[in-house]
């Protein structure tokens, strides 16, 4: 039945299904098999349908992580694979990709499992560092959580969910936050920063996807 799915995608969609499906350790695993039904119905919707290119650049992108994650089974691997092109979709200089953990009841932290690494000199969209946390929930960051919704400001100086920054941080014009839901779970979030021009709707339509299959990658591991 998957050939018969893909036969109406490009052939790199064909191949990249037929193999997501044929992978012996995740075909079980409900999550894994509903990111890879819902990206092909975001393909047909968004690039077929709607001849969306930046759609197309990040669904490949989501393609390639679900790969990544076939075949290493590590959602850090994953993420730092899919966070330079979340960074070039979204016109993003940096960001991170994060799973939502508890230190304690009710009390969720970001473990960021791909980030950019700002602190260094000159950095680029690849220089990516990971195991970074954060706890503070009286942050644009900690918004996410609390609030479990988009969390979009082009004024975070004067954003009164703004905590401040971290130390050595250079600054922040704009902010962009979305949480990742699965089944109504909060299991994860992205934060991008300092588009030029700031932030919108547009951007928060674009990354949905983003938010289904990353939030599926992480239901995928939890539920190995």
């Amino acid at each position: 039945m998957a050939t018969n799915r893909s036969n109406a995608l490009p052939p790199q969609w064909g191949n990249l299904i037929e193999n997501l499906n044929a992978t012996d350790d995740n075909c079980g695993n409900p999550f894994f098999q509903q990111a890879i039904s819902r990206l092909e119905s975001l393909w047909k919707e968004r690039v077929t349908n709607q001849n969306d290119k930046a759609s197309g650049v990040l669904l490949s992108a989501l393609g390639q992580a679900l790969t990544v994650y076939s075949t290493t089974e590590s959602v850090t691997k994953a993420f730092v694979h899919l966070l330079p092109e979340v960074l070039r979709v979204s016109q993003s200089p940096f960001g991170f990709l994060a799973e939502v953990r508890y230190s304690a009841p009710n009390k969720p932290y970001l473990y960021s499992h791909a980030v950019t690494d700002i602190y260094k000199p000159g950095f680029g969209l690849y220089d990516i560092v990971t195991d970074l946390q954060f706890h503070n929930l009286d942050t644009l960051n900690g918004a996410i959580m609390t609030g479990r919704r988009p969390v979009l400001t082009n004024d975070p100086p004067n954003d009164p969910r703004s905590g401040g920054l971290p130390f050595g941080h250079t600054g922040l014009e704009a902010y962009l936050g979305l949480p990742f839901l699965v089944d109504d779970d909060l299991v994860g979030a992205t934060s991008l920063g300092d588009r030029s021009g700031g932030y919108s709707e547009r951007e928060v339509e674009l990354l949905a996807p983003l938010c289904e299959i990353g939030g599926l990658i992480i239901a995928t591991h939890r539920n190995r």
